[in-house]
């Protein structure tokens, strides 16, 4: 794993910003700045390695190369940094206020997220988690304290049991390999809802371990492998750690929003970054590697490809060889997940007045997990956020703007009382309409996939890197996963 930036590697980071930007002119250009806000790059650029994609793999990337002085070209496609990684102001009369409309939560050993936070200056602030949580099954709403509902006292010990099963059986999962644990092929060709209808009696803990699925990959449990299932529990150190708020990966969220940090890396970053500039096609020959769109190519000794699998899997590359065309069948089967967020806005957080946390744990209605997304900052308005998951957002999809936001606030009326039904504000982000994200907030792999293209997650193409939260051993997934393969691609070029 990457090490943390020392003081030495920020301070060269700041000297070579003039030196690189001058070093990626384009013919006919005089400032490679103008991409950053016009419509996209132009002309022919020459550099030491050229990074595909501006989200927190991307970013991290670069900024490795760059502080071991390599001269770096990073292409963004959207006319932003982060990915799936966007801060979103709330409505009038609380535009000053940000918060989160894709990926949030930092919890303990995210380092390289905690590094980040510290290296640029930021801070971070508990997500809220006083009071009881509520959990609506089967029609019932009752409260709660802890990391599960009482269902029962079968269901409850059942889902229990489950978990720990889940634990011990992930921790056989080797991370750099999962494909290769002694029972990979017998995981691998079952889905989690397979396991779940084979192992799971009560229908309250097929429940709760189906929201489980949606609460960490934002897919339905019958469209993930078992293996990759076990893969991301230990991944992310165990089912507790990746559910909880305290001591979870839900734990703490970043002042600003946490965008903040990418856009805290694009400034150091400088004229590197090229903004607008989809990659249409990767070609490798005997001299180098040239990254080409509308308008544009890159010449460079290296590049890195730092996206989904999915993603990537809409850029031509040649020569299509033989690896390619492995990694390409390995692309072409692993979708994103299906993902909305929403926010509702009130005057204050008034259920936590009732003595509620906000957080929400449901088999009913479009939201069926909820946060307390309250802004930290004193006089700010409550917000409750809301997934919308698996084939749900799906659905959702094909719903009316004012179907679907019916179906929220009768939700919330439920959970949280008649107060929630009429919110000073609204908010949605549907994270399948992003052209350049298909989903969120992780690609995801079914039955199969790993076993069988599992090889061919990380290895090089030649001179082309593969980066993206997907290919990190830890914490994949999660910003922290991202953080770390891109600097695991750093370091890949670095050794070469």
């Amino acid at each position: 794993m990457s090490q943390p930036e020392t003081p030495s590697r920020r301070r060269l980071l700041g000297g070579l910003t003039a030196t690189a930007a001058a070093a990626l002119l384009p013919a006919g250009r005089e400032n490679v700045a103008q991409a950053a806000t016009g419509t996209g790059a132009v002309g022919d650029y020459n550099t030491d390695v050229v990074v595909i994609g501006g989200g927190y793999s991307g970013l991290a990337c670069a900024r490795a190369l760059v502080a071991a002085g390599k001269q770096v070209l990073l292409l963004e496609a959207r006319d932003r940094v982060g990915g799936r990684c966007l801060n979103i102001n709330l409505p009038a009369p609380y535009g000053q206020y940000t918060v989160e409309g894709g990926a949030e939560f930092i919890g303990p050993t995210q380092d390289r997220m905690y590094s980040l936070v510290q290296q640029l200056g930021l801070k971070t602030f508990p997500a809220y988690n006083t009071g009881k949580q509520i959990n609506y099954i089967g029609g019932k709403r009752t409260t709660y304290s802890g990391v599960l509902p009482w269902t029962g006292l079968y269901s409850t010990a059942e889902i229990g049991i489950a978990m720990l099963r889940l634990d011990d059986m992930a921790k056989t999962v080797p991370l750099d390999a999962p494909w290769n644990a002694s029972k990979a092929v017998q995981w691998d060709n079952q889905s989690a809802q397979t396991w779940m209808d084979t192992n799971l009696l009560s229908a309250d803990a097929k429940s709760l371990l189906r929201l489980a699925v949606l609460a960490l990959l934002s897919v339905e449990p019958r469209d993930v492998s078992m293996l990759y299932l076990l893969f991301y529990i230990h991944s992310g150190g165990g089912l507790t750690s990746l559910l909880s708020t305290a001591g979870g990966a839900q734990q703490d969220r970043i002042v600003g929003g946490s965008q903040a940090i990418a856009l805290g890396m694009a400034r150091e970053l400088g004229t590197r970054i090229l903004y607008n500039s989809p990659v249409r096609k990767v070609k490798q020959d005997a001299y180098g590697i040239a990254v080409s769109g509308d308008g544009f190519t890159v010449r460079a000794q290296h590049a890195v490809m730092a996206m989904s699998p999915w993603m990537a899997s809409r850029v031509a590359y040649e020569p299509f060889d033989g690896p390619l065309q492995y990694r390409m069948q390995m692309m072409q089967r692993v979708p994103m997940g299906s993902i909305w967020k929403v926010h509702c806005v009130y005057d204050k957080p008034f259920w936590r007045d009732d003595g509620l946390c906000g957080q929400v744990t449901s088999d009913a209605y479009l939201t069926k997990l909820v946060f307390d997304n309250t802004p930290p900052e004193p006089g700010a308005p409550g917000v409750l956020m809301g997934f919308i998951d698996g084939q749900d957002a799906r659905d959702a999809v094909l719903m009316t703007p004012e179907a679907r936001k019916a179906n929220v606030l009768k939700a919330m009326s439920i959970y949280f009382g008649p107060k929630a039904a009429t919110p000073i504000a609204y908010t949605e982000n549907n994270w399948q309409s992003e052209n350049f994200s298909a989903g969120g907030p992780t690609g995801v792999f079914p039955p199969g996939v790993l076993t069988g293209f599992g090889a061919a997650l990380r290895a090089p193409s030649g001179r082309l890197h593969w980066a993206g939260t997907e290919t990190s051993p830890v914490w994949a997934g999660y910003m922290d996963g991202a953080v770390r393969s891109g600097e695991r691609a750093a370091s890949e070029i670095l050794g070469q």
